[in-house]
């Protein structure tokens, strides 16, 4: 299901959801749905929002699962936002909110960031990050945002083939939507400044909670993570508490740190696969029994890549984090030592124990912060949805197509 949308107050943004799409949308007559203050809302924005949404729930939901029923609900709930987002940038320009060309030129390099590669990224991280390292607190103060512009520049001295990879990539998707780099910039100025507005509106609107109300709800995290129920709350709240307590549980419950090393095995294999598998796991366990490091073996055996890159380090984690029979081996497991075979509904596991710490008891003192800036988060999302209602009521929409029954 759709969540919630927020514009976050902090200065950072992603707007990676500009091209929602790599259908040839050419095909799709450009009829106006609904007009909004007279302005038009397209078909063809639509269907893409629509078909973007549905291919990505595609690789989660079962077919069944995507029923008529699903898919009118959704629809709606997209046409709204479409009509949610045409208020908002009306009142931007209402209000003349206007977008310096810094974050201009930020929101332009977060898009084209989707067209290189991982390790491209992370140098970019990095790049950014020692950026932001060499200023004084008084610098940062004044420049708080990050200039990925300034960063864009050095990576593309240090590594320009990236760049142009890159580059290409991004201008063939112009292509494909049928954007000119100009109509590209107006859009993601568009996108800043309706960010720029409900940031304005919702900070002076918003206040820092009090030491009470964080006192309060550490106390209903405190009875959510006694397994006990907390008076009073609908259900959406019960799951936000639930959600609290699980992160505060990750941080302060009994921890595991562990590397493993996995070999998948298909659900549907054969006996005779299956030993095959086991066999070759229980030989990867005896080298590094004999002396062979366990990380180098995780790089080079592991079918758990995302791990394998970092020696099948999987951090720490607490119980009830990983499946059952991973979790009761690796609590098991001696420091330093190896596990027996494990297996589990991905394959066959060896584990590699590496540090282990008790549980400690949840002090307020220590999560307070986090506590707060859960509140203000979460009063800021009501102020959000408030403000888009209000500016709804003031607004004149005129529905020409019902996207829920007529597409």
């Amino acid at each position: 299901m759709m969540k919630k949308r927020f514009f976050s107050v902090a200065a950072g943004i992603a707007l990676t959801g500009l091209f929602l799409s790599t259908h040839a949308w050419s095909k799709v007559v450009n009829k106006t749905i609904a007009l909004v203050n007279g302005e038009a809302i397209l078909l063809s924005e639509f269907e893409k929002n629509w078909d973007a949404f549905r291919d990505q729930q595609g690789k989660v939901l079962r077919p069944e699962q995507m029923t008529p029923e699903w898919e009118k609900d959704v629809k709606g709930k997209i046409f709204n936002q479409m009509v949610d987002d045409k208020v908002l940038l009306l009142e931007a320009r209402n209000k003349k909110i206007r977008v310096n060309q810094r974050d201009l030129e930020n929101g332009i390099i977060q898009v084209k960031t989707r067209f290189m590669p991982e390790l491209g990224r992370r140098e970019l991280e990095r790049i950014v990050s020692r950026m932001m390292e060499g200023k004084t607190p008084e610098e940062q103060s004044k420049e708080p945002t990050m200039d990925l512009s300034a960063a864009w520049k050095e990576l593309e001295k240090s590594n320009p083939d990236m760049i142009k990879e890159c580059q290409k990539g991004f201008n063939q998707e112009l292509v494909k939507e049928g954007l000119s780099e100009k109509k590209f910039e107006d859009r993601i100025r568009d996108q800043l400044s309706v960010v720029q507005l409900t940031n304005q509106e919702i900070h002076s609107r918003n206040t820092p909670p009090t030491d009470a109300e964080g006192q309060a709800l550490f106390d209903k995290v405190n009875l959510i993570m006694q397994g006990k129920t907390v008076p009073g709350i609908d259900a959406e709240s019960q799951s936000d508490l639930e959600s609290l307590a699980k992160y505060f549980q990750s941080q302060t419950g009994e921890r595991v740190r562990a590397r493993h090393i996995l070999l998948r095995v298909d659900r549907d294999a054969s006996f005779k696969d299956k030993s095959q598998i086991r066999q070759k796991i229980e030989d990867l366990r005896k080298k590094i029994a004999g002396g062979e490091d366990f990380g180098n073996v995780a790089v080079k055996e592991s079918d758990d890549k995302g791990s394998a890159v970092r020696g099948g380090d999987l951090g720490y984690f607490t119980r009830g984090q990983m499946v059952p029979e991973f979790e009761k081996a690796a609590f098991e497991t001696a420091v330093g030592q190896v596990s027996p075979v494990v297996q589990t509904e991905f394959g066959y596991h060896i584990i590699l124990v590496e540090e282990k710490k008790a549980a400690t008891k949840l002090k307020y003192e220590d999560v307070s912060d986090d506590l707060k800036e859960y509140l203000y988060r979460t009063k800021a999302q009501s102020i959000f949805e408030q403000y888009v209602q209000d500016l709804r009521k003031n607004a004149t929409v005129k529905v020409l197509i019902n996207v829920e029954t007529d597409l």
